[in-house]
């Protein structure tokens, strides 16, 4: 009984696959829209330098303080 249940439901798993698939016939799918034609000024480009670093850097200290916390519980001290 449960090789009939367990064949049934594989059958109805594999059936329905299909159906929810996307088309990949569509035109355009899966390609994303970019614009390659947008040339940024040397204060758009560090602007966005700046940016890019602060960012990194505020992860960088949330990373340092959890670590932080974590370690506390283990290490005894330097």
């Amino acid at each position: 009984m449960r090789i009939i249940t367990a064949t049934a439901v594989l059958a109805l798993l594999i059936a329905s696959h299909p159906v929810s698939a996307k088309d990949a016939t569509e035109p355009g799918a899966g390609i994303p829209k970019v614009s390659g034609s947008k040339a940024y000024t040397a204060e758009e480009s560090a602007a966005m330098g700046r940016a890019a670093r602060t960012k990194a850097e505020a992860q960088e200290r949330v990373w340092d303080r959890r670590m932080k916390i974590i370690t506390r519980g283990i290490c005894t001290g330097c």
